[in-house]
Formats: structure tokens, sequence, C-alpha cells
């Protein structure tokens, strides 16, 4: 199986706001013209900083809720990755759940790519935001909190930048 490797900014360790942040998606799906690869997340966001990207239902208005208006700066600051190790299908299956092995490795993916150690905690994240929840990961010498949203495509902006400004504030 192929596995998609994440990706990194080059300032991802200055992170925003002093923080590293990691954002996960769901999956990656294709056109029929594309070939899954193990780049295929690091190429998707260089088109995305490049302006290349055909749809702005995902990149864009997570750059926003951050408050960004460039992708490059914004993606240059996180870590992306999706749950999913590698494309979902094409186009045409973009709403699809995985299969059971891609959910399995993504399960694995996950906490490898986080360092996971030890439990974790989910509750919500609080009345203003009555169905996002979060958690914690202990990974090694640090904690990483795990935040819970909906998928941007036909979020309401607002409450997606409300939520982000509330998160950033919390500490572990």
């Amino acid at each position: 199986m192929i596995e998609h490797t994440p990706w990194r900014g080059q300032n991802y360790e200055s992170g925003i706001g002093g923080q590293r942040i990691a954002v996960v998606g769901y999956s990656h799906h294709r056109g029929p013209s594309q070939s899954d690869c193990e780049d295929f997340t690091e190429d998707v966001v260089r088109c995305v900083i490049e302006g290349q990207q055909e749809r702005e239902s995902f990149f864009g208005p997570i750059r926003g809720y951050f408050g960004y208006d460039d992708n490059a700066t914004f993606w240059n600051r996180v870590l992306f990755f999706n749950f999913l190790p590698d494309c979902i299908g094409v186009t045409d299956q973009r709403y699809e759940t995985g299969s059971p092995s891609q959910i399995v490795q993504g399960k694995r993916r996950f906490l490898r790519i986080i360092q996971e150690e030890a439990g974790e905690a989910r509750i919500l994240l609080g009345t203003n935001f009555p169905k996002f929840s979060w958690g914690t990961y202990a990974a090694g010498k640090h904690t990483v909190m795990a935040f819970g949203l909906r998928h941007p495509q036909f979020a309401n902006s607002q409450l997606m930048q409300l939520a982000v400004r509330d998160i950033l504030t919390m500490r572990a």
C-alpha cells in the first residue's frame, strides 16, 4: 500500500503563535488521469501554494480560519496529512469512508505521526462549539492536543474562525 508523505512546511517548527500545528484531513481523492504516489500530499500542497489548485473547498477555508490570506505563509507553517494513508479513489469517490484496510492503516499512521505513547481523552470543545471535540495524546515528552472540527466544505466560516481562535488560546 502506498502511504502519502505528510507535508511539513519549511516554517513548521516556528508554527503559528509559537505553537506547532498539524492539520489532519480525512482523505485525498484524485482525478482519473492522476496516479497515486508517496509524494501525493506534498504535490497537492505545492499546487495550493502556487495557486494551481482548482477547487478551494478545503485548503482555502482552513487557511482563512487561522486568519491568513496567503497560502504560502500559512501552509509553510503547518504539518498537513490525511488520516487515510493513500487516495480514497477518483473524484466521484471523494465522499467514501475508506476501505477497512485503509482505516486500520490510518489509525496506525495517525498515532505514528504524532508519536503516540499513551492514552487519549476526548471532551467537547465548549458550549459555543457543541459538536466539536478534542483530546490529548502523550507523545514522548510532550502532549499533543487534537481537535475534531468539521470539514470546511459547507461549514460556517465565522464559526470555524471562532473555534480556531479559542483553540489557539488553549494549552495542554
